[in-house]
C-alpha cells in the first residue's frame, strides 16, 4: 500500500494507522494508494482522505474541517489535526480490511496520561475514547481500572525525581529483546572500567540530588540483567545504592543469574522490590526464545527471593513462538498460583533489532487477544489490579502491556515513568535523564552515551552535564 501525505511533519505518525492494521502494508507493492491531503484556512483545516484502487477516481473519500480558532499554539493545532487524521484513517483502514482494532485510532505509548488528560479537563474520557478514538469498551474500562489504581500516586511536584541505574549486560540475548545490552561473556573487558564509572556516577547522582534540594521518590536497577555481574561487581553496585531508604527495585530478571548470595547483599542494601521473570514456565519456548535457564530453575529462584522480604513481580509473554492459547494459560495459572505482589503481563513486540524480527517471524497470532483477556480474567479473579500499563509499535494483535498487583504494592516507579510525572536521573551507558516541567506538562531529556566504549571515553563530562541539565531547586 502507497501513502501519500502533503504534511511531512505528521505523516510518518499518522501513518501508523495503517501498520497497525498490517505491520508490512507500507512495506509491499499492491494494496491500493492513500492519500491524505491538508490545506489550511485561516482558522480552520480541511482534511481530504481518499483511497485509490486505481489511478483515476478514488473508491472511498473522508472528508472533515476542524476549527482552529480556539487553539493558542501551533504545537496544539497539530495535536489536534493529527488526530482528526488518524481516526478518519482509521475508519478508512476498518473498512478495508473489514475488522476493527481493541484501542481503535490510538497509536500513542501511554493511553493512561491522555485518559487523565481528558479528565482532567472536564471531558468524559471513557466516551472520548470509545465514540471519538474508536476504542473498544473493554480496553476504555481497562484504561480507567489503571488511572483509578494509580490515585494518590501521581506526583506531578517538580522536586520529586527517580534514580535510573542501567546495567546493560546479560548472560544471553533472548530472541524478542532490542535494548542496548551485551552478552557479558562477550565485554569481560569491559566490567570493571564500567562499573568503576557506574558507581562514580551513582555518588554523583546522589550528591546532585540532596545539593539541588530534590527528593528521591525511587531507585530502579534495570538493563539489561543487573545480577549476571559478578558479585563483587554487583556489591560495589549495590553499595554506591545503600541506604537511598525509599522504593529500591532490582531487575534481577533471569532466574539463572540469581544465587542466595546475590540476594543476601540485595537485602542487605535495602532493595525492597526484585523481579523474577520466567516469560513462559514452557521450557521448549524457553530455549527457543534464547534464555539460559528452565521452569524449574524458575521456581528454585523465586523460592530462594522468598526467604527474603521483598516485593516479587514476574514478567509473561503473551504470544510467543509457537505457543497457543493453552500454552499461555499453563503459564499464567503457575504464575498467580504463587501470589508474587507484581505480575506483569507483555504482549510479543517485533522490535527492530530483535532476533525475531531480523529472522521475519510472523507474530500476528490470532489467539493473543485471548491470552491477554485470559490474564486480565485471571488477575481480576486472584484480587489483583492492573495499576500500568504501556503499549508499544508491533505488538501482536495492536494490544498492550499490563502491570498487576496486589492492593497497595504499585511500584511508584513503573507509574513514574509510563505517566511521565515525575523527573529521573540516570546513569549508566543507555541512560536517558529526564526533567519534568510541571507547569508545562512536559519532559525535557539527557542521554548518556549508548555505546559502552563511548559511555566510558565520557566519563569525565557525565556528572558536569546533569549538573547543567537539572536546575537548582535550592535558593
Amino acid at each position: 500500500m502507497k501513502f501519500i501525505c502533503n504534511r511531512e511533519n505528521i505523516s510518518a505518525d499518522v501513518a501508523e494507522i495503517i501498520r497497525a492494521f498490517d505491520p508490512r502494508a507500507l512495506e509491499t507493492d499492491g494494496g491500493g494508494e492513500v492519500r491524505l491531503t491538508f490545506t489550511r484556512a485561516e482558522n480552520s483545516a480541511e482534511i481530504l482522505l481518499e483511497y485509490y484502487e486505481s489511478e483515476n477516481t478514488p473508491k472511498y473519500t473522508f472528508e472533515k474541517r476542524v476549527n482552529l480558532e480556539h487553539f493558542s499554539c501551533p504545537e496544539e493545532e497539530k495535536r489536534m489535526v493529527k488526530r482528526e487524521a488518524k481516526v478518519m484513517l482509521y475508519d478508512l483502514m476498518a473498512r478495508i480490511y473489514n475488522t476493527v482494532l481493541p484501542y481503535g485510532s490510538l497509536t500513542g505509548v501511554r493511553p493512561t496520561k491522555l485518559y487523565r488528560e481528558v479528565s482532567g479537563a472536564g471531558g468524559d474520557a471513557y466516551k472520548y475514547f470509545t465514540e471519538y478514538l474508536r476504542v473498544r469498551r473493554d480496553k476504555a474500562e481497562l484504561v480507567k481500572s489503571v488511572c483509578a489504581a494509580q490515585e494518590g500516586l501521581i506526583s506531578g511536584d517538580k522536586r520529586d525525581i527517580d534514580l535510573f541505574v542501567n546495567i546493560p549486560f546479560c548472560t544471553t540475548r533472548c530472541s524478542y529483546c532490542s535494548f542496548i545490552s551485551a552478552e557479558i561473556g562477550r565485554v569481560k573487558k569491559f566490567i570493571p572500567g564500567y562499573v568503576e564509572l557506574l558507581v562514580k556516577e551513582i555518588e554523583d547522582a546522589r550528591r546532585l540530588i540532596a545539593e539541588y534540594g530534590y527528593l528521591l521518590r525511587a531507585v530502579y536497577v534495570g538493563g539489561g540483567t543487573p545480577t549476571s555481574l559478578e558479585d563483587k561487581d554487583f556489591l560495589r553496585v549495590m553499595r554506591a545504592l545503600n541506604g537511598v531508604g525509599t522504593e529500591f527495585t532490582v531487575e534481577a530478571g533471569r532466574p539463572d543469574t540469581i544465587t542466595y548470595d546475590k540476594l543476601k547483599i540485595m537485602d542487605d542494601m535495602g532493595v525492597t522490590r526484585i523481579s523474577v521473570n520466567p516469560q513462559s514456565l514452557n521450557d521448549k519456548t524457553i530455549a527457543l526464545i534464547g534464555r539460559g535457564h528452565t521452569a524449574a530453575d524458575f521456581y528454585a529462584a523465586y523460592d530462594m527471593a522468598r526467604k527474603f522480604s521483598f516485593d516479587v513481580n514476574c514478567d509473561l509473554i503473551a504470544g510467543l513462538p509457537g505457543e497457543e492459547a493453552e500454552d499461555f494459560a499453563r503459564t499464567a495459572d503457575g504464575i498467580f498460583a504463587l501470589r508474587p505482589e507484581n505480575v506483569t503481563v507483555h504482549t510479543l513486540a517485533l522490535k527492530k533489532g530483535s532476533g525475531l524480527k531480523l529472522a521475519g517471524y510472523d507474530n500476528r497470532a490470532s489467539d493473543v487477544g485471548a491470552m491477554v483477556d485470559y490474564a486480565r480474567s485471571l488477575a481480576g479473579g486472584n484480587g489483583y489490579l492492573p495499576y500500568y500499563m504501556y503499549r508499544q509499535k508491533y505488538m501482536s494483535g495492536n494490544l498492550e502491556n499490563v502491570g498487576y498487583c496486589l492492593p497497595g504494592r504499585q511500584c511508584v516507579y513503573n507509574i513514574d515513568v509510563m505517566e511521565e510525572c515525575a523527573s529521573i536521573i540516570a546513569c549508566g551507558a543507555g541512560g536517558i535523564s529526564k526533567l519534568y516541567v510541571p507547569e508545562e506538562n512536559r519532559l525535557e531529556r539527557l542521554a548518556d552515551p549508548k555505546g559502552i566504549d563511548v559511555y566510558l571515553q565520557r566519563g569525565d563530562s557525565l556528572a558536569e552535564a546533569k549538573r547543567g541539565f537539572f536546575p537548582c531547586l535550592k535558593g
